[in-house]
């Protein structure tokens, strides 16, 4: 009987995955955030320090990120300032009702807050990655 492709992707992936962690096979885990400031995070009824956690970045203070953002359809009203340093000229198109905007997000203090809720990575329970925080559905 031929393997179905998503069984072989599956089995590659855990194959490939298993010469990356050769402490055991990684696991996901749920953790409560105790504080942040030290980070300290409740993993199983055990509480893991700061120096035992890799964050992604996206949770840090002061994490950077730019953004494009396009959209139609716009109604409603729009106020326009715009200035050039030297004062020579300053230009908006807006064509098509179409708006598009580029910025850069700056994430000011820390995303994580006590109570909060994370999803671990872990293969040795010595070592978390924090992959993201998390919520509750319903």
């Amino acid at each position: 009987m031929k393997e179905d492709p998503f069984s072989g992707l599956y089995n590659t992936m855990r194959d490939a995955g298993k010469m990356a962690i050769p402490a055991g096979n990684a696991r996901l885990l749920h953790g409560t955030v105790l504080s942040v400031a030290p980070l300290n995070i409740d993993v199983a009824g055990t509480t893991q320090e700061a120096e035992r956690f890799y964050i992604s970045h996206r949770l840090v203070s002061g994490h950077t990120e730019k953004l494009t953002v396009s959209g139609s359809a716009v109604s409603g009203a729009l106020a326009i300032s715009a200035s050039c340093p030297k004062g020579s000229h300053s230009s908006m198109t807006i064509s098509s009702g179409t708006v598009e905007l580029n910025a850069v997000t700056t994430q000011e203090g820390p995303v994580l807050k006590a109570g909060d809720e994370v999803l671990l990575l872990t293969a040795d329970d010595q070592t978390f990655y924090i992959l993201d925080k998390v919520v509750r559905c319903g």
